[in-house]
């Protein structure tokens, strides 16, 4: 019985070290990309690498900028908006980081400062699936968080990730109808009727007026601020 507890937290520590391992690269480890490295992967994307801060950044300490502040304030509920910001999500509340009393909220004083949270801190801004591929790779290479981006609607906050390497993909808005999809794989004579192939940003609002063009409906949800793709689906 002793033998096999021994065995048993001497397994838990093997265990316990690999996932320790496995811990994502952060910036004050030696593992984090050079500034080089964060620019050769911006050139591989073709120029669409952004550093990130969150929103209401522009309305606090050293940051404050009146006029952004005031279009910020604005815009702050405003969830089409917020979708298209790399330094936002819908819900606020995974904009923060308990965990180390991290948030940057508009309604807080002007001289609080702003925390990144779980707000990336570098956006691929993609537009193509290679550029996805790239990010993809540097992450992997580097061992980065990885946070994927459309609208920010998630409500289990996956939207966001601390430390991490965004890819917001709300850019791609490709949309092409098709009048007979056959699935890949499928023999070419299956089918399956009229259907609309749609890049990884495509919102819903867009999609409905893409296919009453062509005089086509699709059901759907009513938010205008929600991607018809991923996660919707």
């Amino acid at each position: 019985m002793i033998r096999f507890f021994v065995i048993y937290i001497l397994s838990g520590v093997a265990i316990a070290a690999l996932q320790t391992s496995h811990c994502r690269c952060r910036p004050h480890d030696n593992c984090w990309p050079s500034e080089q490295e964060w620019s050769a992967l911006n050139d591989t994307i073709q120029g669409n690498l952004v550093t990130v801060r969150p929103v209401a950044s522009v309305c606090h300490s050293s940051e404050f900028d009146p006029k952004a502040c005031k279009d910020v304030t604005e815009l702050w509920t405003d969830s089409a908006w917020r979708s298209a910001q790399p330094g936002s999500v819908q819900w606020e509340n995974w904009e923060a980081w308990p965990e180390r009393h991290e948030t940057c909220n508009i309604e807080s004083p002007q001289n609080t400062k702003c925390g990144q949270g779980r707000i990336s801190l570098y956006s691929a801004k993609v537009q193509t699936a290679a550029q996805i591929q790239n990010a993809v790779q540097f992450a992997k290479t580097h061992n980065l968080r990885l946070a994927i981006k459309n609208t920010g609607h998630d409500f289990l906050g996956r939207s966001t990730a601390p430390e991490s390497l965004q890819i917001l993909t709300h850019g791609m808005k490709d949309i092409k109808l098709v009048d007979n999809f056959v699935p890949k794989g499928a023999p070419k004579d299956r089918g399956e009727g009229p259907a609309a192939i749609l890049a990884a940003g495509v919102q819903l609002p867009e999609l409905y007026t893409a296919v009453a063009k062509h005089n086509r409906t699709v059901i759907a949800g009513s938010s205008h601020s929600v991607g018809a793709a991923g996660g919707y689906i």
